[in-house]
C-alpha cells in the first residue's frame, strides 16, 4: 500500500491566499482535479478557509448539467495570471481566470448582472499578442465583501475578426483545457 502524501494546510492556504490558480496549485502539490477539490472541502470543513476564498474554485454540488445544458465550449483555463481592464477605467486590474471565445470569467471587476461592458486584454508579456478589445455582457456574479474577490462571467457579445485572431492565439498559447 502507497504512503499518503501530506500537504501542509498552512502552506495551502498561504498559496491560495496569494493568487495561485487552480492548474498552478495542482502542479505545485502534484495533485489531480479530484484531489484538489478533496483539498478545497478539508480546508473549509477545518477551518482554514472561508467558503468565499474559494468561490470560483470548487464544484458546486449541483454543478452537474444534463445533455441539454452542456456548455457550448470547453473551458480554457490561465496558465498565467492574465490582466483584463474595463476600457473606460484602465486603473482597475482584474484577471482572467477562464477563457472561451464565447465568454469569460473575471476575479477583481465588479460588475452587475445584464451590465455591459467594453473588457480589455492585454497579454503582450506573456506571448506576440497584441492588446485587445471587445463588448460583453455580464451573465452571473459572486460577489464577496473584498471587490478584488468577486468573481463574474462574461459572454462576449461583440469582437472584431481582428481581436478574434488574437484571442484565439492567446487561447491557444496561455491556455489549458478544462
Amino acid at each position: 500500500m502507497a504512503n499518503k502524501r501530506t500537504i501542509k494546510a498552512k502552506d495551502m492556504v498561504n498559496d491560495i491566499r496569494a493568487g495561485l490558480t487552480n492548474l498552478e496549485l495542482m502542479d505545485r502539490y502534484k495533485l489531480s482535479a479530484k484531489g484538489l477539490q478533496s483539498i478545497f472541502s478539508k480546508l473549509i470543513e477545518a477551518k482554514a478557509v472561508n467558503d468565499g476564498e474559494l468561490d470560483g474554485r470548487t464544484a458546486a454540488a449541483d454543478d452537474t448539467v444534463g445533455l441539454d445544458q452542456k456548455r457550448e465550449a470547453r473551458r480554457n483555463y490561465c496558465v498565467v495570471r492574465l490582466p483584463v481592464y474595463e476600457a473606460e477605467n484602465l486603473i482597475v486590474e482584474g484577471h482572467v481566470r477562464d477563457i472561451t471565445e464565447k465568454g469569460l470569467q473575471v476575479a477583481g471587476l465588479s460588475a452587475a448582472v445584464g451590465q455591459g461592458k467594453t473588457l480589455l486584454l492585454q497579454a503582450a508579456d506573456f506571448a506576440d499578442i497584441h492588446p485587445f478589445a471587445f463588448e460583453a455582457h455580464c451573465r452571473w456574479v459572486k460577489s464577496e465583501s473584498d471587490p478584488d474577490e468577486s468573481v463574474a462571467g462574461f459572454e462576449i457579445t461583440d469582437i472584431s475578426d481582428g481581436a478574434m485572431q488574437e484571442l484565439q492565439k492567446l487561447i491557444q498559447a496561455l491556455t489549458i483545457c478544462g
